[in-house]
């Protein structure tokens, strides 16, 4: 296997981990969005851990409470936004390699 080859393949595989923890985030944003969901699910922990993981600058930005009783996270929705743009900008970069 050539290195351009290799290269292109390993894009590829980030491109895929890129996608699951955006399409992780969109999940977990829907989920907040309905009151005490995340409380019945245990997945409380995780969200204040996601929270301090996300850069400061945007973390705790437009959270806005949802008609369900629960929160939209603008913060969660956009780290999901960029995780997708890194996805196909690692899906394009593999293209071209190959």
């Amino acid at each position: 296997m050539d290195v351009r080859k290799a290269g292109a393949v390993a894009l590829k595989v980030l491109a895929y981990a890129l996608r699951l923890m955006a399409l992780a985030l969109c999940a977990l944003v829907v989920l907040l969005c309905f009151s005490g969901l995340s409380a019945r699910l245990g997945i409380v922990g995780f969200v204040t851990d996601l929270s301090r993981a996300i850069p400061s600058v945007i973390s705790g930005y437009g959270v806005v409470s949802s008609p369900f009783g629960g929160v939209f996270r603008l913060d969660f929705a956009l780290v999901a936004v960029v995780l997708f743009v890194l996805d196909y900008l690692c899906c394009r970069a593999s293209a071209a390699l190959r």
